[in-house]
Formats: C-alpha cells, sequence, structure tokens
C-alpha cells in the first residue's frame, strides 16, 4: 500500500548518513539500519572524499543491498553541504539523517512511523528518547539536556517553546515529514544552523518527543566534531572548507533567527509580528541570564 501519489518503487521512509573518514564506527551505523525491524526504506550515504576506509565499507554494503545508495563526492564540501545533499536525494515521504557514528534500535524506523500515524497531520518532526555510548559502545549515564517539545496551537508561540527547549538537538535526527522539510533552509554553514533549523521547522508545524524507550543511541567521543574542533575556525571549516569563522557567532546565529521568521513559507503577517516579538522576549532573557553569570563570576 503506498500513499497518495507516491510511486509503488518508492520506499516509505529515507535515511541520510553523511560521512567523512567515519571508518572507525561506520560498519555498525550502517548495519543498524539494515536491521530494522521496518524495511521499507532507502539509505542515502554520501562521502565527503573520505581518505581512510569509509569508501570500501560503503561500496561493500551498496554491493549486497540494493536500497543503499552510495555517493562520493571529489572534493570535501563540507558537513552542512553533505548533509544538506542526502536529503535533496532522498523520494520518502519520510526523512531522518544518521551520523556515521551513532546507531539505530531496531525498532527506530517503526516508531517514529507510529508516532507520525497518531499524530495531528501538522507535525513536521518526532522522535524517540534516546541514550548516550561512549567510543566502545557502552553507556554513559548522564543527565539529559532540555529536549525540544512543541504541540502548540500557533507558529509563533511553537517556536518560542523550541528555542526554550535548546540543549544538545538529537531532535535534528528524529523523523522528519519530508515534504514539510523542504520548504526550510535546511542546515546552513554556520555554527548553531541546526538550532535555526528547528525554529523554522516550529513555524511550519508541531515537533513531538515520543514517549517511548530509546531507540537512538547518540555516541560521544574525542573524534566527534563536537570535541574534535576545538576553535572557531576549526568548526567553521567542518561546516564548509571554503569558509571563515564569524566573528561574532551570536549575532550570525539571532540574525538567521530573523530571516526564518521573514522567510519561512506560510506564515501571516499577523504571525511573522507575534514571532518577531516572543524572539525579542527570548533575546531579553538570554542577556539577562547572560549578566547574571557575569556578576556570579566577578
Amino acid at each position: 500500500m503506498t500513499s497518495e501519489g507516491a510511486d509503488a518503487n518508492t520506499p516509505r521512509c529515507s535515511i541520510g548518513l553523511p560521512v567523512y573518514n567515519g571508518e572507525n564506527y561506520l560498519e555498525e551505523a550502517i548495519q543498524s539500519v539494515l536491521d530494522q525491524s521496518f524495511q521499507d526504506f532507502e539509505l542515502i550515504i554520501s562521502d565527503n572524499a573520505s581518505t581512510d576506509a569509509t569508501p570500501e565499507i560503503c561500496q561493500a554494503f551498496a554491493e549486497r543491498d540494493s536500497r543503499i545508495t552510495y555517493v562520493r563526492h571529489p572534493r570535501n564540501i563540507g558537513a552542512a553541504k553533505n548533509y544538506n545533499y542526502v536529503f535533496h536525494l532522498a523520494r520518502a515521504q519520510h526523512f531522518n539523517w544518521l551520523a556515521h557514528d551513532d546507531i539505530l534500535e531496531p525498532d527506530f524506523l517503526s516508531t517514529c512511523l507510529s508516532g507520525f500515524d497518531a499524530a495531528d497531520r501538522d507535525t513536521v518532526l518526532v522522535y524517540p528518547a534516546f541514550r548516550y555510548i561512549d567510543e566502545h559502545g557502552n553507556q554513559i549515564d548522564q543527565e539529559h539536556p532540555s529536549c525540544v517539545h512543541t504541540a502548540a496551537g500557533t507558529p509563533a508561540r511553537r517556536m518560542y517553546e523550541v528555542l526554550e527547549g535548546l540543549g544538545i538537538v538529537t531532535s535534528i535526527f528524529g523523523m522528519f515529514r519530508r515534504t514539510e522539510l523542504a520548504r526550510t533552509r535546511l542546515i546552513g554553514s554556520y555554527i548553531a544552523s541546526d538550532y535555526v533549523l528547528l525554529a523554522e521547522c516550529a513555524l511550519l508545524g508541531k515537533i513531538i518527543r515520543l514517549d517511548c524507550a530509546p531507540q537512538f543511541m547518540r555516541r560521544l567521543h574525542d573524534e566527534g566534531s563536537q570535541r574534535a574542533n576545538r576553535t572557531p575556525d576549526e568548526v567553521a571549516k567542518w561546516f564548509d572548507p571554503d569558509t571563515v569563522a564569524d566573528a561574532r557567532p551570536a549575532r550570525r546565529v539571532s540574525r538567521e533567527y530573523l530571516n526564518a521568521i521573514l522567510l519561512t513559507p506560510g506564515q501571516s503577517a499577523f504571525g511573522r509580528l507575534s514571532a518577531f516579538a516572543y524572539l525579542a522576549v527570548q533575546r531579553g532573557r538570554l542577556k539577562r541570564r547572560a549578566k547574571r553569570a557575569r556578576r556570579m563570576k566577578a
């Protein structure tokens, strides 16, 4: 059974896996996709000109399973463009990103699909509970940060609630409704662009954190992008090798939130004004918190 307007050969789920020099964990990530209880998917792997064994690993899997599409770029185009590249190749009505060092539990796809089936039609993103693991796959017991969740009735309020819940945004690795994700600007080549993407999604619809057993394992290790890239310039180069670090990254992100309100389609004039008002309140609160923190350190 296919959805309305879908080709009989179109899978229901697309998983996009961007990778650069991922030989240490890549096989485990790919195998976790192949081991899903829900099997109607395609896996799109985009290799950012890796110099390790990544190409051989990907080619071996692609030769064994026709659902895998493997693309290798002739040069490193940066993480942001590579993440967006796998999305543009996706065909299914549902899409999720998977980092090369993370792992999906066997019921990840079926749990997210059930979440969409139970959710309102204006839901853009659903994601399950998760747990942290280390480089050896051992569970890390630590307090989870705030989690994004908003089922508010207005775009402005949803955006405000998303900004309130930002932390380590594992929600970005949840399952999106592809047609709605296509209306966003996707991942930008700047620090915290995943925050801005979530704000755009909230303007378009609801973001639901599913109440379920953990279905996703996020790996924390020294080779991961957050730890390996220590300076602003290293982070900027990770996003885009051809760019330089923003002199004032916080100002850049604030400007992108404004652009999100202005450029996200389907917003009424009143809705945009309300979103601007909520954003002003949020920015004021962040500034007050920063001032209090500075006074405490003085």
